[in-house]
């Protein structure tokens, strides 16, 4: 709703604005192929996933009826400085109460993980050399790491003594191995910087600055 009040409100009072939509990798599911493309087929696991595809889709109609430019970003796992959720704000706080923290799943489940600078950096691509024809983007690192290795790094950074545990418990809506082809956003110049240790080790910094 708030999407097509949005682009509504564009049409009508400024039609030349660009908008760029922050869609999710959500839409893709489980997929059946790695690296995931953006041409892969969109099996959405979970509410979430379904509402994101249905912004990219409304994205689309008022780009084909009006010729509004518009642009959905399909970020894969975020993280970093100011992100107060998801994996990394959770573990964190699990790790001030005890030592021994646990997880849903094996731990050998994938994602690809982006470091916000990467995000911001990838954001000014797009808007430099999108086409802004209704495309979708894959915004994301390219590299695929298990959730136990990315945990591992993490937890030593906060304390070395901290044991960690999965529940073998797999969260309905929770896809099992993520990982992006970025070649279109390659294609618009980008690179990614910042590596998984660096990434984390300044998460853990702010998080501490936080406390």
């Amino acid at each position: 709703t708030n999407t097509i009040k949005i682009l509504d409100a564009i049409r009508i009072h400024n039609p030349e604005c660009k908008f760029i939509n922050m869609s999710s990798a959500a839409v893709y599911g489980n997929p059946s192929a790695l690296p995931i493309k953006e041409d892969s087929d969109l099996k959405p696991l979970s509410p979430y996933g379904w509402h994101k595809l249905y912004a990219e889709q409304i994205c689309k109609e008022y780009f084909y009826l009006y010729n509004i430019q518009t642009i959905n970003l399909r970020l894969f796992s975020v993280y970093g400085e100011n992100l107060r959720k998801q994996l990394f704000w959770d573990l964190y706080h699990k790790c001030l109460h005890t030592l021994e923290v646990e997880l849903f799943g094996s731990g050998k489940e994938t994602r690809d993980f982006i470091y916000i600078h990467d995000l911001m950096r990838a954001s000014d691509c797009v808007i430099k050399e999108g086409l802004f024809n209704g495309e979708a983007v894959n915004i994301a690192s390219g590299i695929e790491i298990e959730i136990k290795k990315a945990a591992t790094i993490f937890i030593n950074e906060i304390d070395p003594n901290i044991n960690l545990k999965f529940n073998m418990i797999v969260k309905p809506g929770d896809p099992l191995n993520w990982r992006a082809d970025i070649s279109l956003l390659e294609s618009f110049g980008f690179t990614n910087e910042v590596s998984i240790e660096n990434g984390l080790k300044n998460t853990v910094q702010w998080l501490k600055e936080k406390k």
